[in-house]
């Protein structure tokens, strides 16, 4: 039970998934308002990379959890598989240069939530999966970086609480 806590994290990222599945199941009717999206786990991938910036051993948790969030969202592995482990890297060599101030990490993460987005949009565009205008996602990327500070908000004390108690494949009996 004990060498359980290394992966509590993952734990965490697996219930996000479902969580941001469901949610968006169950809020989409509050969404179309300007074509939001619910982005649980991209959110915590992000908190996670800035609060533990030396640990890259998130990098692969980014890449396993991007690949099982594309598996259950559009059933091929490309978009997250790439998006989260890429965000997670930058984030935590950006986090070393960035004060360790609650509103910076907002911004940092809603920033890298649009470019996330229109990554997004860009590679879906490019294989043909959607077709939505410039205009329409851009359109969208308003109401979908208002839901995401709202559940940024949310969960960033229990993001913060994770990533500094139970970093991923970390032993922390050898620190006390």
């Amino acid at each position: 039970m004990h060498s359980l806590r290394r992966f509590v994290l993952a734990f965490a990222l697996y219930v996000a998934l479902v969580l941001d599945g469901s949610l968006s199941f169950y809020l989409h009717q509050f969404m179309v308002i300007g074509n939001g999206a619910c982005l649980i786990l991209p959110i915590g991938v992000m908190l996670i990379a800035l609060f533990d910036d030396t640990n890259e051993k998130e990098i692969w948790l980014a890449l396993i959890v991007g690949i099982i969030s594309d598996l259950y969202f559009w059933g091929f592995i490309g978009i997250y598989a790439v998006g989260l482990p890429l965000c997670c890297w930058l984030l935590q060599k950006v986090a070393r240069f960035l004060p360790e101030v609650f509103w910076v990490k907002i911004l940092v993460v809603l920033l890298t939530l649009a470019v996330l987005n229109i990554y997004s949009w860009l590679v879906l565009n490019i294989v043909g999966l959607i077709n939505v205008s410039i205009r329409a996602m851009l359109a969208g990327i308003l109401p979908t970086l208002g839901w995401s500070l709202i559940f940024t908000l949310l969960s960033y004390p229990i993001w913060a609480k994770l990533a500094q108690s139970y970093p991923f494949m970390v032993n922390l009996d050898n620190y006390r």
